[in-house]
């Protein structure tokens, strides 16, 4: 008896398809996720599902979103007789996770490069984010989103902001297939959701941070007083009253620097803030 042939797949550049695997990094992965038995992940770029396969190794219910209808059709084969697990085609970024999940839930994948940050984005500052993300990354990504005062990044205060983030371990190229060209690593981010006004108060932290990481080469009161529309001496007398020097660089400023930095330049934005951020 004849069966139909194999649809071949081949990765795309394009959406930045590598796929892992590594089994030991896989299995690695859904221990670092510290999620107990019965929690529900939703895995972005199921791709072959051999993350997948150690995610259910762990009890844990397992929503495999895949994007390409080849790997969607074998990720139904290879699950089919397994009730702990849902195969969605379709994107991410389209999707009503939280909806498919049947509530809250956690993100374990090893994400596409190519919209890797944008989801992590977007995640984070959804007003019903995951509970946690334990997630692939390039590895000059990973650090943008846990980088300290003196390394900061726009990014930086954009996840830290709405999350707490750290480092978990690098993985080599050799791991993924095709080999990628850089170091991954994994990532632990928590979201934090902050009180309205609080939320509101760091959604203006990062438009003033949008400004300042606009000229990163500039001095603080150069690139302020260019995205304010202001005259630079004005900005640079009103960060120094209020305890910034306005020679520093952007990358140098805590969130909560950054926070006094917006109760200077606008008033009426003031209110504590503990300036926490992730490591």
């Amino acid at each position: 008896m004849s069966t139909a042939p194999r649809a071949t797949f081949r990765p795309s550049s394009r959406r930045g398809q590598n796929f892992l695997v590594d089994r030991a990094v896989q299995r690695r992965i859904a221990s670092a996720a510290a999620l107990p038995p019965g929690s529900t992940v939703v895995e972005i770029g199921a791709g072959t599902g051999n993350l997948t396969e150690a995610l259910l190794a762990r009890g844990l219910r397992v929503i495999a979103v895949e994007i390409e209808d080849v790997l969607v059709a074998r990720l139904r084969e290879r699950f089919r007789n397994r009730d702990q697990v849902q195969i969605v085609a379709g994107d991410a970024r389209r999707l009503d996770l939280r909806e498919l999940a049947g509530g809250s839930y956690h993100v374990v994948a090893n994400l596409p490069y190519s919209v890797g940050t944008r989801l992590v984005v977007s995640f984070v500052s959804d007003a019903d984010p995951p509970r946690s993300l334990t997630v692939l990354l390039q590895r000059e990504v990973a650090r943008r989103l846990t980088a300290k005062p003196g390394d900061m990044a726009l990014l930086s205060v954009i996840v830290q902001s709405y999350a707490k983030t750290r480092r978990l371990f690098d993985v080599p190229p050799e791991a993924f297939r095709p080999r990628p060209k850089v170091v991954s690593t994994l990532v632990r981010i928590d979201p934090i959701r902050p009180p309205e006004a609080d939320a509101a108060f760091a959604e203006s932290r990062i438009a003033m941070a949008r400004h300042g990481f606009a000229q990163t080469r500039k001095k603080l009161r150069n690139s302020l007083a260019a995205g304010l529309a202001r005259r630079e001496p004005e900005v640079g007398a009103t960060l120094e009253s209020a305890g910034i020097d306005p020679g520093r660089r952007p990358q140098t400023l805590s969130l909560s620097e950054w926070d006094q930095v917006v109760a200077a330049l606008i008033p009426g934005q003031h209110q504590e803030s503990d300036g926490s951020s992730g490591s």
